[in-house]
């Protein structure tokens, strides 16, 4: 593998900044990385980090700044299929793979040089073994589950033999822990070679874990560049969550406990937190409540115990569910807007007698509308039609246009929708728990956390650890996590929460 020499870097940004318009997504970056080097690269959903992956790839372009690999300036008319023959491979979050076509034609597909057949198999079964992934070339990758499916990406990358430069997004998200050690003893190596790493990840321990170095972007801008060696917990959370003491936050006046779990519990008149790692455990705390089956949660809704069949168990007893992902787990894209925040109601709406006539669900629309102040074309256009912040308030809107929650349980509600969706969300939400509602928020993101919620927990290696408002609230919740994620599995139960049965025993 070729390098350069220690003594320059193989890639160098200099002032590099990107705007969209008005949206300012990368403020004047200045950043060099070494051959061999693995650079931790952290922030919060929308800080910038995708954007600078891409203008490093190819696949987008730097409107202002230099951008130099192996000394040579490439910020000007890069594509990815300049960068892949000029050693950058990228392995994105979501695999980029075609699931109708062989593990073997994903693999080969679009590499650089040319091999006969004989020799890609070669290669490819090198390197599926070399990612500790043992599924035939002939498999087509639409049978492999999500795991294998970003190893396979990873694979895909090391068939590239020129690759200098590897930008990792989020490598992990999909792994578990035997394909994450996997992975860093193949990071390890390809470093040692020379290559230069560059690893993005909400898991902080992974991070932490593998790299030499951290850079923390927030807002667009570079707001941390130092070495590992020395660097605390509180200094990588201070850099990432600022002290929230400018966020305009009500104190909740909570009433009584209106539903406890054996990690948390939430009053009405409250916005609780579960915050965690991605994909981590505060989403399954949530999903244990109302998808019902074996793995079903027993809970207590105002002090009875309940254990619900299902999500139609969960609406007849007003627990109302939001899931991550909008686009696939609760939308339905050909449905009208309006249609799509009444849906749940129609049985209910048509046994009052209310679904006599177009005016009333019209009625219901126009009201949920003005509710989340919804923009966008009229309620008879199919919600693809509307942007991603006003599709997250059609989906919020659902649950609360007929019935009022007794409680709401929201995932990510604020994530991927811009800073006035942000605002319309979280006042409607606040306003539901002042009004009695108790509200239950499950987040990767301490930022969300902050802008929400009331207290919360952070969950991680099946603990939960009670975390208190405060003016650096956001701060707080992240060392929290990079604390509990370096103490050992099995805490002093009596460690982990206030006296007062901040977790309730059922």
């Amino acid at each position: 593998m070729t390098t350069d020499t220690p003594a320059s870097p193989l890639l160098s940004l200099r002032g590099v900044g990107m705007s969209f318009g008005a949206t300012r997504a990368l403020d004047d970056i200045h950043a060099d990385f070494a051959p061999g080097e693995i650079v931790g690269l952290l922030g919060h959903n929308g800080a910038g980090k995708s954007t600078l992956l891409n203008l490093i790839s190819g696949i987008a372009q730097a409107t202002e700044g230099s951008v130099r690999f192996g000394g040579e300036e490439i910020g000007r008319g890069l594509t990815p299929a300049a960068a892949l023959l000029a050693g950058i491979t990228v392995i994105h979050q979501d695999p980029a793979l075609i699931p109708g076509l062989s593990v073997l034609d994903n693999l080969t597909l679009g590499l650089p040089g040319r091999a006969a057949g004989k020799e890609l198999r070669e290669r490819a079964s090198a390197a599926l073994a070399r990612v500790g992934l043992d599924v035939p070339l002939d498999l087509t990758v639409g049978a492999l589950a999500i795991g294998e499916r970003q190893m396979l990406e990873l694979a895909r990358g090391l068939m590239n033999s020129r690759t200098r430069l590897l930008l990792l997004d989020e490598p992990t998200a999909a792994l578990g822990h035997a394909e994450t050690v996997a992975l860093h003893a193949l990071v390890r190596d390809l470093a040692a070679q020379g290559a230069t790493v560059v690893y993005v990840s909400h898991r902080l321990p992974d991070v932490v874990e593998i790299c030499s170095r951290i850079l923390v972007l927030r807002g667009g801008a570079l707001v941390m560049d130092e070495p590992l060696a020395g660097l605390t917990a509180e200094a990588i959370a201070r850099a990432l969550a600022p002290d929230s003491d400018d966020v305009d936050h009500t104190p909740a006046t909570p009433g009584e406990v209106a539903l406890a779990t054996e990690r948390f519990t939430v009053r009405r008149g409250e916005v609780v937190g579960l915050y965690g790692m991605a994909a981590g455990e505060q989403f399954a705390a949530l999903d244990a409540i109302t998808a019902g089956g074996p793995s079903a949660a027993t809970v207590e809704l105002d002090g009875k115990p309940v254990r619900l069949k299902g999500p139609a168990d969960a609406i007849g007893h007003r627990v109302y569910a939001v899931p991550a992902d909008r686009e696939v787990d609760g939308l339905l894209a050909d449905m009208s807007a309006k249609d799509n925040v009444i849906v749940p109601w129609l049985s209910k709406l048509g046994a009052r007698g209310w679904w006599t006539s177009r005016s009333t669900g019209a009625r219901e629309y126009a009201h949920a509308r003005e509710q989340f102040a919804v923009h966008g074309p009229d309620g008879v256009t199919p919600i693809s039609s509307f942007s991603g912040g006003n599709r997250q308030k059609h989906l919020l809107a659902r649950w609360l246009s007929v019935e009022t929650p007794r409680v709401l349980l929201l995932q990510q509600p604020t994530q991927g929708v811009d800073v006035g969706a942000k605002r319309d969300i979280t006042r409607v939400v606040r306003q539901l728990a002042a009004d009695g509602t108790a509200v239950v928020v499950a987040s990767a993101e301490g930022d969300e956390i902050a802008l929400t919620c009331d207290r919360a927990y952070v969950l991680h290696d099946g603990r939960s650890v009670a975390v208190a408002r405060s003016a650096s609230f956001g701060a707080d919740l992240l060392e929290t996590l990079l604390d509990m994620a370096d103490a050992p599995s099995a805490p002093d139960p009596a460690t982990l929460v206030p006296s007062d049965s901040e977790i309730h025993p059922l």
